[in-house]
Order: structure tokens, then C-alpha cells, then sequence
């Protein structure tokens, strides 16, 4: 799939998924029934909702040039088939839930990585560096944090 957009649009973009990755783990975690995964989905509610907030700030602090850079990338769909066909449910395991994060995380680490691929202006590579620098360092903090909650 060819897209055209802002560097704006993208970052909206991956603010608008963290933010709903956060309101569908806050969901899940009114409706499980094991307390260590509902700890575990609260958690990851707060961890996208906060990651939500540090794109905006970085949006906001973002040079209106490097916003409104223009650029074409092919992408790939993004593969949610594992969120949607998850076992999701009351009764779900931790792993369960780690699984279909680190799944759906791989997604927008998939979208960073292929703009970059792009000849892109040094400018906008670096922010979308930072980003994608950004979502690592979260996951692996999700991962580490989330290991911990499941081992209580």
C-alpha cells in the first residue's frame, strides 16, 4: 500500500493507536475476572495512554516544517489478525494479554522503520528515529514490567 502524508499525519496517526490500545486494555480489564491480568491490563492502559501523551507533547514541540514534510512510503498492512483473533476474554491469561501487546507493538514499530527506509530530509528522519527509538525502549519496558505483574 502507497501512502502519501504529513509527518503530522503519522504522528496523529500513532498517537490516536496508543490511545486506543489504551481505552481496549482499560475494557478488558473492567471485564477479566483474574486479578493479576486485570492488574496487568490496567497497567498497559496507563502505558499507552501515558505514550500517547509524550507524542503529543513531541508534536507540539515539533518544527512546523518537519510536520508538514510530504512523503510517500510503501507499508504494509499492519498484521492485527493476532488482536483480533486472540482468545480475548474474562478468563485470559497474562501471557495471553503479553502476546497480543508485543503483536500489536510490532506494528508501529513496522511503520517507523519503514519510513525510514525512505529518502527522507534529515530533519524528519530524526524525529521519526527518535519515535521509533521511543517505542522500543516501551516495549522493552512494557516487557520487563509486565514479566514482573506476572510473576507476583
Amino acid at each position: 500500500m502507497t501512502n502519501v502524508q504529513t509527518a503530522k499525519d503519522v504522528i496523529e496517526q500513532t498517537k490516536a493507536f496508543h490511545k486506543k490500545l489504551g481505552d481496549f486494555y482499560q475494557n478488558l480489564a473492567d471485564k477479566v475476572e483474574k486479578e493479576r491480568v486485570k492488574i496487568l491490563l490496567e497497567y498497559m492502559s496507563r502505558h499507552h495512554d501515558h505514550i500517547a501523551i509524550i507524542i503529543d507533547e513531541y508534536e507540539s514541540s515539533a518544527a512546523e516544517n518537519i510536520l508538514s514534510t510530504w512523503f510517500m512510503f510503501v507499508h504494509k498492512e499492519c498484521d492485527l489478525s493476532p488482536f483480533f483473533d486472540a482468545n480475548i476474554g474474562p478468563d485470559m491469561t497474562a501471557q495471553q494479554v503479553i502476546k497480543v501487546a508485543v503483536d500489536l507493538d510490532k506494528c508501529l514499530l513496522d511503520t517507523y522503520e519503514g519510513l525510514l527506509q525512505n529518502d527522507i530530509a534529515d530533519d524528519v528522519r530524526e524525529v521519526f528515529q527518535s519515535l521509533l527509538e521511543m517505542e522500543k525502549l516501551e516495549k522493552i519496558k512494557l516487557a520487563k514490567n509486565a514479566l514482573k505483574i506476572e510473576t507476583m
